[in-house]
């Protein structure tokens, strides 16, 4: 499996807090079926979290190197995951967002509270210049649990979206998972990512959710969001244009 997002990156936000606990995060996520991860720490000002590129970049080649050191066979990536509070706010950051493994896909969030026309003139914004963005967690905002067209709207404006495993076992509640379940149904997310946090709660692993989509929604999806369309991004294919849903 492929994890594209995630909290391991030490000590740059509200994620893992020890390279101890990252590399325990690493090898647990290893051991239960995931070969690669892309590490998005939080970029989101209004948070606190100031971790522009010309920052991360160096702590990620170091902690790439300590990896290496302890024979952890697990191949990382950089990216970030961009709070979205405004186009204005993009656009005045926009050399600082990391983007997915040098590629034109960004990964960006917004506040839960988010209404639909924000998110869909942030997608807008985001085309605009040339970049492709992956909505992180939809599920979990509020708009989208309350709209059943909003999924589509994001795709059909040139989004991609990206699921979290511990939605469907209800991890961030009910409408979230009922949600989740429905564009699942409906195929409408691409990726899907641990969203890890820590060793405890919001974990790095991701295999039971496999099972559980491969299970309901059949083997061809879940290997494609949780594989196929993960490795098409790495390698900068826009799969928006490749009908790798259809």
């Amino acid at each position: 499996m492929i994890d594209i997002h995630s909290h391991i990156l030490p000590m740059v936000d509200d994620g893992s807090q020890s390279v101890e606990d990252s590399l325990m995060m690493l090898i647990n996520a290893y051991e239960d079926g995931t070969d690669e991860i892309v590490l998005t720490p939080h970029l989101a000002y209004e948070y606190g979290f100031e971790n522009p590129y010309s920052y991360i970049k160096n702590l990620f080649e170091d902690f790439q190197n300590i990896v290496k050191q302890e024979h952890i066979p697990i191949q990382l990536y950089l990216g970030t995951e961009f709070l979205m509070s405004s186009p204005d706010v993009f656009l005045e950051h926009l050399e600082d967002i990391t983007h997915m493994n040098h590629t034109q896909y960004i990964l960006m969030e917004f506040f839960f509270d988010v209404d639909d026309k924000t998110i869909l003139d942030a997608i807008d914004v985001v085309t605009v210049n040339n970049l492709i963005p992956i909505i992180a967690h939809p599920e979990r905002y509020e708009t989208v649990q309350v709209s059943s067209h909003l999924p589509w709207d994001m795709i059909n404006h040139g989004a991609l979206l990206q699921m979290n495993k511990g939605s469907i076992f209800g991890k961030y509640g009910s409408m979230a998972r009922d949600i989740a379940l429905e564009m699942l149904e409906a195929h409408q997310y691409h990726f899907v990512g641990s969203d890890a946090h820590g060793l405890q709660r919001r974990t790095s692993l991701m295999y039971d959710s496999y099972c559980f989509v491969r299970d309901y929604y059949g083997q061809d999806y879940a290997d494609k969001i949780f594989k196929e369309n993960a490795k098409k991004m790495l390698k900068d294919v826009d799969i928006r244009k490749r009908g790798t849903n259809e």
